[in-house]
């Protein structure tokens, strides 16, 4: 069964319910990173543990408007759509439909920032509008999800380097 959510922009991130932001600074270039993060999606699974399948609808080019499809934990589907694509910059989606029900709205963006050593300051925000149970296990499990991405920037890190 397939869950309609709620569209969102960036102005959501300030209102949502839930938002979790994490931080980490990668020894790569923003131009690598942003490859990685948006431009190729296939390659979640190789630095992000619990996707399994994510990949764009349709052929490329791929930015704003684009509808990309993520599976999480060979279970969990979303259907997303991208709402910022600034190449070495910023990269967002909203999620749009879902299998798993309790979200009324889901948007995350990834910011890079050119760091002082010559690498790139990366901020993920969460930002979640969901019912109570959902708010409370993602309250719960805030430690869960700062390790899940700090060990995923750990390993984006090296596959920017190696392709």
């Amino acid at each position: 069964m397939s869950y309609q959510l709620r569209p969102e922009d960036l102005g959501f991130l300030a209102r949502a319910r839930f938002r979790q932001t994490c931080a980490r600074e990668l020894r790569a270039p923003a131009g690598a990173v942003f490859e990685q993060l948006a431009e190729r999606p296939e390659n979640w699974p190789r630095w992000f543990a619990p996707a399994d399948d994510v990949h764009f609808e349709g052929r490329p080019p791929y930015g704003v408007g684009s509808v990309r499809h993520f599976r999480l934990y060979r279970a969990v589907r979303a259907r997303e759509r991208i709402i910022a694509w600034d190449p070495g910059h910023r990269f967002a989606y909203c999620a749009r439909e879902a299998n798993a029900p309790g979200v009324s709205a889901l948007v995350e963006l990834w910011t890079l920032t050119p760091s002082s050593t010559s690498g790139t300051a990366v901020t993920w925000t969460l930002a979640v509008d969901a019912a109570l149970p959902v708010r409370l296990l993602l309250g719960a499990g805030r430690r869960h999800i700062d390790r899940l991405f700090q060990e995923g920037m750990g390993r984006l890190e090296v596959l920017c380097h190696t392709g």
